[in-house]
């Protein structure tokens, strides 16, 4: 069952750092070519990155290994940052905004 942990995207790693270390620096590469200019601040852009810090936290489980905390965390932080930079908003978020708005207006409308 653990081995079947070791896999991303039909790549098979050797062991469990090899793999951490790989998707954390693919995610900061491809972060870093979003900052650049070179990928355009997407979500399916994104997505790439964010796929793998998903996959590693589905590996961790509660408990993130001190040894890759920070850097972990720091991406997650980035990828945050770039989602707020275009203007992304989640679906679900998005809904519960517009209702939220929509009562407020009917509110205000009742006391008019």
């Amino acid at each position: 069952m653990k081995d079947e942990k070791l896999v991303y995207e039909g790549r098979r790693f050797s062991n469990e750092k090899e793999m951490i270390n790989t998707l954390l620096h693919e995610a900061n590469k491809k972060i870093l070519e979003i900052d650049m200019g070179k990928c355009q601040n997407n979500i399916q852009e994104r997505n790439k990155a964010k796929f793998m810090l998903i996959h590693l936290q589905h590996h961790f489980g509660e408990c993130i290994p001190h040894e890759v905390r920070q850097v972990y965390n720091s991406l997650w932080s980035q990828m945050y940052r770039l989602e707020y930079e275009s203007g992304y908003r989640h679906p679900y978020v998005k809904e519960l905004l517009e209702k939220l708005f929509k009562e407020q207006l009917d509110n205000s409308h009742k006391y008019r």
